[in-house]
């Protein structure tokens, strides 16, 4: 017995040998045919924290200046291009069909369809996690809130939650700024994803220890850290342009985790968003193609005279006229013509298009719309079992918002504390509570607690009407009973608005 040993180069000699399965694992394929890649990965640098024993030194010193130099060039180096092209599949300009190689055949269809799955799941998880407030309460039931709702008021915080949770919906992060704006009042803005990173402290406890704002405007990049007690601005050379202290005494941005692995919600879908983008491509490619079907004539040709030209312009013209001739053997010729289409398996691509969508939705976690077996159910209890991977993953989402909500107004704790003017807040005492937005039969739930024995006031059935409301219908029915407008002032608080 012959024992072989293969221990050459990866270099295919002529005349050598080497077993087909060997050079699979050893990435033999020979440099004539060109490797294709059909799928997206992200390395594991694309998404890391920043880790730093001190914030101080970052822009205190040298040696923490060159630290802090590294940390920005890898971000804009191995994290940014992850960013973009999570933005890509959320605006439906999906990265992998746009940069996907050409047909071979140049002359045929290319098509390039895209389908915005990204973003119709983020847009979902928003409407269902943030579509209604936020409420906001305390654990003491006296606690005043009114600096919280001054807060909330004039930095329209509603709004901002929305556009917070989208996009830790499509990156797996997102970031709000906190300052002391010129008219005197505390204020919050969103800072987009792909222009802020936060450094923590390399402990157990990973906290935030610095946030680094590197926005780019006209081809430089501006550089700003900010830090439990300063604020530090340098210009496009790195050289420090301002330095001025941090009035919160703690880093002023709060950044919002979409999960423990900062990934999006529909980031582990990609791959089915790809292969769904190239099903219907090539049935929109096939589709194109077959409108230039192969002309076959069938018969001896040369006996009618004609040549390939004539052919040519007959088939121009929309027509083909076909003579037959005589053959060699005297007997009469004929011809035949037709056309070579390729046969279609609708059902087969269409179950194979649908089945990936079915595997979208179940592996992101999100109900299925466009099916009709989804909401089939009659009992509420069976559509509930329906939405239960919508609703674990809206809980640990819910987990790591309310982390951010806290910080959020532990900074305006620290600012009311730290300057005159602004109603000292309770940050720990804070209690929110998020509210699912989905469609609900409210006055099937009336009737079900009406028929069980239950009494509905008059005016909880006025407030589930989407046609008027409580104080309207009040002041309407007090004026139909002879009451003044002074009374129905005095009564319901309100006039009627249509008067």
């Amino acid at each position: 017995m012959t024992n072989t040993t293969h221990s050459t180069d990866d270099i295919l000699h002529e005349g050598q040998y080497i077993p087909r399965s060997y050079q699979f694992e050893r990435d033999m394929e020979p440099t004539s045919l060109q490797k294709r890649e059909d799928f997206l990965h992200f390395p594991k640098e694309a998404n890391t924290h920043f880790m730093a024993q001190s914030a101080d030194d970052l822009v205190d010193t040298f040696q923490g200046r060159e630290k802090l130099e590294k940390m920005v060039a890898q971000f804009q180096d191995e994290q940014i291009d992850r960013l973009n092209i999570l933005e890509s599949y959320s605006n439906g300009n999906n990265y992998t069909i746009l940069n996907g190689r050409k047909r071979l055949e140049p002359e045929k269809a290319d098509y390039r369809i895209r389908h915005d799955l990204g973003g119709q799941a983020s847009r979902f998880f928003t409407g269902y996690t943030v579509g209604q407030p936020i409420s906001i309460g305390a654990t003491d039931t006296n606690s005043d809130l009114t600096a919280i709702d001054d807060f909330n008021a004039y930095n329209d915080i509603e709004a901002l939650n929305r556009e917070l949770v989208y996009d830790a919906s499509r990156f797996g992060r997102a970031f709000e700024l906190h300052y002391y704006d010129e008219f005197g009042n505390p204020a919050v803005v969103l800072i987009d994803a792909r222009e802020m990173f936060t450094i923590r402290s390399a402990d157990v406890r990973k906290d935030i220890i610095a946030a680094v704002h590197c926005p780019v405007y006209n081809g430089e990049m501006f550089v700003t850290v900010y830090t439990d007690n300063k604020i530090v601005s340098y210009d496009p050379n790195w050289q420090e342009i301002e330095r001025k202290e941090n009035p919160f005494g703690m880093v002023p941005v709060v950044e919002w985790q979409n999960n423990r692995e900062r990934s999006g919600d529909w980031e582990k879908g990609i791959p089915i968003i790809d292969a769904y983008d190239a099903a219907e491509s090539d049935t929109a490619n096939y589709m194109s193609d077959l409108n230039d079907a192969m002309l076959v004539i069938k018969g001896d040709v040369e006996s009618t005279g004609m040549n390939a030209s004539d052919i040519m312009k007959m088939k121009h013209a929309n027509m083909l006229v076909l003579e037959s001739g005589v053959g060699h053997n005297g007997q009469q010729t004929s011809l035949d013509a037709g056309y070579i289409y390729k046969q279609y398996d609708v059902s087969g691509v269409e179950a194979y298009k649908s089945r990936l969508i079915k595997d979208f939705f179940r592996i992101v976690g999100l109900p299925n719309l466009q099916d009709d077996s989804t909401f089939s159910a009659t009992s509420g209890i069976a559509i509930r079992y329906k939405l239960v991977d919508l609703q674990q993953v809206t809980a640990v989402k819910r987990g790591f918002f309310v982390k951010a909500l806290r910080r959020r107004y532990k900074l305006l704790e620290l600012l009311s504390n730290n300057l005159k003017g602004i109603e000292p807040v309770d940050a720990d005492m804070l209690t929110f509570t998020f509210h699912e937005n989905l469609p609900t039969d409210v006055w099937a739930e009336i009737q079900s607690a009406i028929n069980s024995g239950m009494e509905i006031s008059q005016e909880t059935l006025m407030e589930s009407a989407s046609f008027t409301d409580a104080r309207k219908e009040k002041s309407r029915l007090l004026k139909e009973g002879g009451a003044t407008d002074l009374e129905v002032s005095q009564i319901v608080g309100v006039e009627d608005d249509d008067e």
